[in-house]
């Protein structure tokens, strides 16, 4: 399995780590020598592979079953190109896994630009599901390969950690403006609600529960604000 390279991210986790800016998780976590010296076509094919991957992840549902003759079938590339851009299998769906939370990552950025922050929170747990409902296969398979494997959990924790840094740097700005309870830490509630939500996701959207759209997307917001004790002015 490539080894994780840390590139363009700015600022620090509570671990004194690099954490990445926003929008960029992805290139903090993909192996940037995998790129290196690769022709257009080449980049191409190695998109194609990825493309195909997901495609194949998708259609097994399983991480074990879906073998490397079910991604080549999906890319349309042969099979011994396959080792061409990709070590393994792992070695593709680490880097995979990287891409499709990314994906989530950008998507549930808050578009809300007020100084409410229980509407900050409600438009961005709105945009963090919608982006969990169509993303809800491939984090099937994420969280199967995390039970799994331990590098695959390492990563899932990384991935999650990006989230909660995002979170924790709002929490510490209400809570220096007396806008949220300060006897609450912001990263312990930061690591909380962001499971709570995921969590909620995973049942919601993988596990199949029914649930009214707007009543849960509303009592989530609700459960944060009240937890939270925000106040919006």
């Amino acid at each position: 399995m490539p080894k994780p390279t840390r590139t363009q991210t700015t600022g620090s986790g509570h671990d004194g780590t690099l954490t990445p800016e926003a929008g960029e998780l992805v290139s903090a976590l993909v192996n940037a020598d995998a790129l290196a010296g690769l022709s257009a076509k080449g980049l191409r094919t190695r998109t194609r592979l990825l493309e195909g991957a997901r495609s194949a992840f998708e259609k097994k549902g399983s991480y074990v079953e879906t073998r490397i003759s079910d991604i080549v079938k999906e890319s349309g590339v042969a099979y011994g190109s396959f080792y061409t851009y990709f070590g393994s299998k792992e070695a593709l769906f680490y880097e995979l896994a990287v891409e499709v939370v990314h994906e989530m990552y950008v998507e549930g950025t808050s578009r809300y630009r007020g100084d409410n922050p229980i509407e900050r929170i409600d438009a961005s747990n709105r945009q963090f599901l919608d982006s969990y409902r169509r993303h809800a296969a491939m984090m099937t398979i994420i969280e199967q390969a995390a039970a799994l494997y331990p590098e695959f959990r390492a990563l899932r924790r990384r991935l999650r950690q990006g989230f909660v840094d995002r979170i924790v740097a709002n929490f510490e700005r209400l809570s220096k403006a007396g806008r949220m309870d300060t006897s609450i830490d912001p990263a312990i509630a930061a690591h909380a609600l962001v499971s709570m939500t995921d969590n909620f996701g995973y049942l919601w959207f993988v596990l199949g529960e029914s649930f009214d759209d707007e009543l849960a997307l509303s009592t989530l917001t609700q459960l944060w604000g009240n937890s939270l004790g925000l106040r919006s002015t």
